[in-house]
């Protein structure tokens, strides 16, 4: 009996922490770490930003320090979603989704130190969209995510830099970009079961061998 209650238990502690080992970010570069600028240093590029595309205007990555922000990537890198000219749209899209499946977004967002008041950026991705703004410029860095449902096995993440009436520098800084799958609950069940099915048939066989071994 103690050895089911064993299997019961590890069964538990596997439902609780294997979906999120299970999560696979499907995102190339979401902390913009390619090219990599080096510290106290950025760039416009209007290629070579791996994964990242932008139709009307460069790309701006950077270090984060320029932007007056921590480091909270493994590069120190992140994405300027410019607001004050032409707004930037910065997109990857995904491929060999499933429709239907629910896929979680998660980025984190900053302001950089010396920008407008008003910036404001639209993160959208199949049909689900959010947007965030800041009052304090330089306040450092919010961690956003939102889930979204896939109509295609293709979807496109954009990054908006929403029109504002700002003058000179105004810049939404992203980084540690994610997307992945949300594990659908009968999945995680039939695993469980399975490995439950597992450690009964080993407590199956230590217990005949006990008896084996009385018996003789």
């Amino acid at each position: 009996m103690n050895a089911l209650i064993r299997i019961a238990s590890f069964a538990a502690v596997l439902a609780a922490a294997a979906p999120a080992h299970a999560a696979v970010n499907l995102i190339t570069n979401g902390t913009f770490d390619t090219p990599n600028y080096g510290s106290g240093n950025w760039g416009d590029s209007a290629s070579g930003v791996s994964g990242w595309y932008n139709a009307t205007d460069s790309i701006e990555i950077g270090s984060s320090s320029v932007y007056g922000l921590s480091c909270i990537s493994t590069g120190c890198q992140n994405l300027e979603v410019n607001a004050n000219q032409s707004p930037t749209v910065v997109t990857q899209t995904l491929t060999g989704l499933t429709p239907g499946q629910t896929y979680v977004v998660s980025f984190d967002y900053g302001v950089r130190n010396n920008a407008d008041l008003s910036t404001v950026l639209t993160t959208s991705f199949a049909g689900a969209s959010v947007t965030n703004s800041t009052a304090v410029d330089g306040s450092g860095w919010t961690l956003t995510t939102f889930d979204a449902v896939a109509t295609s096995t293709s979807e496109t993440l954009s990054f908006y830099g929403v029109t504002d009436p700002c003058v000179g520098t105004c810049g939404n800084e992203v980084t540690n970009v994610s997307v992945s799958a949300v594990p659908e609950i009968s999945t995680w069940a039939m695993m469980l079961l399975g490995f439950a099915g597992v450690g009964f048939a080993g407590y199956r066989r230590t217990t005949n061998r006990l008896s084996g071994t009385a018996a003789a």
